[in-house]
């Protein structure tokens, strides 16, 4: 099987109370999803993070962001095919508060490689 990373983003209207009422459907969600041996991982982003860019490389606080949504999320499912992950991502609750999940193949890693920072 192949992993697939699924990058969970929310409209910035998407608050605490929003996040309350679709908790208990996420947990749902992920509880079957590792029951059925598909999830491998999946953590939230509560708070911002820092970006770092261009040359002069400056820092800034904030959510990444793509026109008006937020990456709130990343879950990281197995599935044979990019089409069984995209299945999958349509269950995805947020899809119900304007929200949207992009999903991604990771590679597989040959090798490991360390880089210097």
């Amino acid at each position: 099987m192949k992993q697939f990373s699924l990058l969970v983003s929310v409209p910035e209207s998407y608050d605490t109370e929003h996040a309350k009422e679709i908790n208990p459907q996420w947990d749902e969600l992920v509880q079957q999803w590792k029951w059925e041996g598909i999830c491998v991982r999946s953590y939230s982003f509560p708070e911002s993070g820092y970006t770092i860019s261009g040359v002069d490389k400056a820092m800034k606080q904030e959510f990444t962001q793509s026109d008006v949504l937020k990456t709130v999320s990343n879950v990281i499912l197995q599935a044979y095919t990019m089409q069984d992950a995209l299945v999958l991502a349509k269950s995805c609750p947020v899809l119900l508060y304007g929200g949207t999940v992009e999903v991604r193949e990771i590679p597989q890693v040959v090798e490991s490689v360390l880089y210097k920072v």
